[in-house]
């Protein structure tokens, strides 16, 4: 540790609520703690890591640009890593051979103060085992595609509880700290979430995360058109209230055309 009464921390995190989150659940630990950077790709973690180092790493696994062990596999870091994840207990139990511990979302108090105890322990001879990342991957992948799927989602209005199919949503819109839900009749409500958490729990063959601000479903897609050479702009109907271009990058455009073509 860089010193021993102060632990500087590192967060990879690409949804902007999971990461203010989980940083004011650490400024309130009982350890002290420095939030040295927050990184939010693949691309730009591996840039920072190149010249930079910390004490532990808080880790979400899937980022808008890759899986985050693309990282730690090219840099070869050892410094701890603690994941956070949305995937359930089965699913990670593997992570337990080469990081310190795990996280699911959202984050629990208890959880996030016995994980850093767990890395204040076995910090002296913490070392991330390489080897068992591409066995790791295959056995998340293999467990996502047999997680079932939500199909009902619960909203309020006033005092009223309503449950609203899948097949009722056009999409999902993050608006600063707020999810909102839109369904295909132009009804819009709030709903207790996260993009990314979202982004496991929906059918992958019907919804499709643009960016970080929307995950849309096939037929809530008016328009696609050419925004610039390496760019695509979507129209969606219901329009969003706000006035914000939804744009695909560039990284994300085969992606993209693959599951039109789906």
């Amino acid at each position: 540790m860089s010193n021993i009464n102060k632990m500087d921390i590192v967060i990879i995190e690409d949804e902007d609520l999971a990461a203010e989150s989980l940083e004011k659940l650490l400024l309130k630990s009982e350890h002290k703690i420095n939030i040295k950077k927050r990184l939010e790709s693949v691309a730009q973690s591996i840039a920072w890591f190149k010249e930079n180092t910390c004490d532990l790493i808080f880790s979400d696994i899937h980022l808008g640009d890759g899986e985050s062990f693309e990282i730690f596999e090219t840099l070869k870091i050892t410094t701890p890593i603690i994941f956070t994840t949305a995937f359930d207990q089965y699913a990670i139990q593997s992570f337990q051979f080469f990081a310190i511990d795990y996280l699911l979302k959202p984050y629990d108090k208890v959880k996030l103060n016995n994980a850093i105890e767990k890395y204040v322990k076995s910090s002296s001879n913490a070392v991330n085992d390489f080897s068992q990342l591409e066995d790791l991957i295959s056995k998340l992948n293999t467990s996502s595609e047999q997680k079932t799927e939500q199909e009902r989602f619960l909203v309020t209005r006033g005092e009223k509880l309503i449950s609203i199919t899948s097949n009722e949503i056009a999409y999902f819109m993050a608006e600063n700290k707020t999810l909102f839900l839109f369904t295909t009749n132009g009804d819009s409500y709030l709903y207790d979430d996260t993009i990314s958490n979202l982004e496991h729990k929906l059918s992958k063959k019907d919804f499709f995360k643009i960016n970080r601000k929307y995950i849309v479903r096939h037929n809530a897609i008016k328009n696609i058109i050419k925004y610039s050479q390496n760019r695509l702009k979507v129209e969606l109907q219901p329009s969003p209230s706000t006035n914000d271009f939804i744009l695909i990058s560039s990284k994300n455009i085969n992606t993209f055309k693959d599951w039109l073509n789906n």
